[in-house]
């Protein structure tokens, strides 16, 4: 059986009455794995028939609230369905601590579980294994004007986002999460990707599509497109479609899933 995603919410952060927000469904080499966590993740599982113990980890990119809105929800969906395993979430690490001040304050206390919240730090380089499937993680510039911004009265959380690259059995696929430039994605494609989802919130498309001339890709997925570019996907699908051949291009909506 090949490889496959699924996007539960290809929204930007921006509120959207037909768009959730961002979180992915990947499963690779028998794993099954959640990027990103924005809201209604836990509902958007239960409503595909998804057993909640069967999520091997979960990676958030980075916690803005459009990707991590829906962590709280998920683990007492997993409580109250009665998850046994140990659950790896993987984020940030200096988020690690005020998020785990946000479970208290929703009640979700660990003793009320009957599995372990495992939590790692993500850093720049950092290398985590869920079953066969490798995945690294590269920071991006996403979060970098927030942090000149803010870091000196609001340093407790850090100011860290971060790609992910994840390889098993020869396959490669890339996530972009959030980037603040075409150039951070430069570190995903040291080797060649069978898919790379990258998104549209934060660059101009145009930037996009011309950095990605040329690279050794065979399919890119946008997701988390801009209010604007959603508005005009039919011109910018024809554009990327033209501008990137032989490349497979698509745009997928909430529910639709990639085989790779």
């Amino acid at each position: 059986m090949s490889d496959r995603i699924q996007f539960l919410g290809t929204s930007d952060g921006l509120p959207s009455g037909d768009r959730y927000h961002a979180s992915l469904l990947l499963q690779m080499a028998g794993q099954t794995i959640l990027l990103d966590a924005g809201e209604p993740c836990s509902h958007t599982l239960k409503r595909m028939g998804v057993d909640f113990d069967s999520i091997d980890a979960v990676f958030i990119t980075h916690t803005h609230s459009d990707h991590v809105g829906g962590l709280p929800m998920l683990i007492q969906s997993m409580w109250l369905e009665q998850r046994e395993r140990p659950l790896p979430l993987w984020m940030p690490r200096r988020a690690i601590a005020p998020l785990k001040r946000w479970l208290h304050a929703c009640y979700l206390y660990e003793p009320l579980f009957k599995f372990p919240l495992e939590w790692h730090g993500l850093e720049d380089g950092t290398t985590a294994h869920c079953g066969n499937v490798r995945v690294r993680a590269f920071r991006t510039s996403h979060l970098n004007e927030a942090q000149r911004r803010f870091a000196t009265k609001h340093s407790g959380v850090g100011f860290d986002a971060f790609s992910l690259l994840l390889e098993a059995k020869g396959k490669r696929l890339a996530y972009s999460g959030d980037i603040g430039r075409p150039e951070d994605l430069e570190a995903l494609w040291a080797v060649p990707l069978d898919l790379l989802i990258v998104e549209l919130a934060h660059c101009p498309p145009d930037r996009i599509l011309e950095f990605l001339q040329n690279h050794p890709v065979e399919h890119v997925a946008f997701t988390h497109l801009s209010r604007s570019a959603h508005a005009r996907l039919k011109t910018l699908r024809k554009r990327a479609v033209q501008g990137l051949r032989p490349m497979k291009v698509t745009f997928p909506s909430d529910g639709d899933a990639i085989r790779f």
